[in-house]
């Protein structure tokens, strides 16, 4: 399954998180100081336009939760949503990105009662992930978190998001027998970046890691997870099950609904404020008022013409139609130009490309 065939709305309900990590890309000390959550009247507003298909033309599939912050710090709109978007559309499915510490044992069950597929963060072992993702107390949590993750699988789908730092970049396949361990067969690795900082237009590099030392240390994780019968993804190889000319649903582009009242359609982008590169993804405004959001169908028009035919530096390429520019946020914020590409990521995706199977069609479940 190709990226863009992820057809979702997405609703990031707030920039609040129990959780205080090192590396953390979305939300900074001052902005955990004084949290946002989504209005629910531009919540409900901007699945109602999704649903009908409104302004793109087309219809997601999938509610899907995100968030600068943990979603379920905010259960209220989570609940509410997903209540009112199975209203409109009962078949619609569901999914959730979360760091696995609820503010109960009854939303837990809830939460795997409600969602098909829930998506944990855990960067790897105790050592690893207390480390790197401890509380806002300092304390880390992480045998709490697969207590949980243990009591949402034994009812829904689960997945593990795991973030590869330092500590474990030459030690993938080691994580993926954590993982294994634990009961969890759909993984998503993805390489440590720098934190987004809003109302900043300095150059930054996204990656904190050398990628092609994480595409080396992914490949052995590869090979590790097919003996193990277990589905392994990165933003580098979610468009190596099958050919497409899009890389990502932010080109598409599907709706992320987020705490400030702004729309975009990556997960780069989490505010109408963002870092200038990032501002061609923020494509619509909540207006509280007329209870509308204003859509701009010229950055829809823009963002839409990010494909392969459009891609000079691609089309030419071996496995341009497994690629199609990669992650088009990551291209954006470092490069500053949404149809730009960075060198060392194009040469670790051809690298992949030769240690994995290209095109075959067997993973069902995308990248979160």
């Amino acid at each position: 399954m190709k990226h863009p065939d992820k057809a979702a709305v997405t609703v990031n309900p707030t920039n609040r998180c129990n959780l205080r990590c090192r590396y953390c890309m979305a939300a900074s000390a001052q902005e955990q100081a004084s949290p946002i959550e989504i209005p629910i009247r531009f919540a409900r507003k901007g699945i109602e336009d999704a649903l009908k298909g409104y302004p793109t033309g087309l219809t997601p599939t999938v509610l899907r939760f995100f968030s600068p912050g943990e979603p379920t710090q905010a259960m209220d709109v989570v609940r509410e949503c997903v209540e009112y978007a199975r209203h409109l559309s009962p078949s619609l499915q569901t999914e959730l990105q979360t760091n696995g510490l609820f503010p109960s044992r009854e939303d837990g069950e809830w939460i795997a009662d409600h969602f098909d597929v829930v998506w944990f963060s855990l960067d790897g072992w105790p050592e690893v992930n207390d480390a790197h993702r401890p509380d806002s107390n300092g304390v880390g949590r992480t045998r709490e978190i697969e207590s949980t993750m243990a009591m949402v699988a034994s009812k829904t789908v689960v997945g593990v998001r795991a973030t590869v730092v330092e500590e474990t970049l030459n030690h993938q396949e080691v994580l993926v027998d954590y993982y294994y361990e634990q009961g969890i067969r759909r993984l998503a690795f993805n390489p440590e970046i720098g934190q987004i900082k809003r109302k900043d237009d300095g150059t930054t590099e996204v990656t904190r890691l050398n990628i092609m030392d994480f595409a080396h240390g992914f490949a052995r994780a590869y090979k590790r997870a097919e003996e193990l019968g277990v589905d392994l993804l990165s933003s580098l190889t979610f468009n190596f099950d099958e050919p497409t000319a899009v890389a990502c649903r932010s080109c598409v582009p599907f709706p992320q609904l987020n705490p400030d009242g702004s729309v975009s359609s990556c997960d780069m982008a989490l505010y109408s404020d963002t870092k200038g590169e990032l501002q061609p993804f923020i494509y619509g405004a909540w207006d509280e008022a007329r209870g509308l959001i204003d859509y701009s169908a010229e950055k829809i028009e823009y963002l839409g013409k990010r494909c392969l035919e459009n891609l000079p530096k691609c089309r030419g390429c071996d496995i341009g139609v497994y690629c199609a520019g990669g992650c088009a946020g990551r291209v954006a914020y470092q490069t500053g130009d949404l149809y730009g590409v960075i060198p060392e990521y194009c040469d670790a995706t051809k690298y992949l490309g030769k240690m994995i199977p290209l095109g075959t069609r067997r993973v069902q479940i995308t990248h979160p």
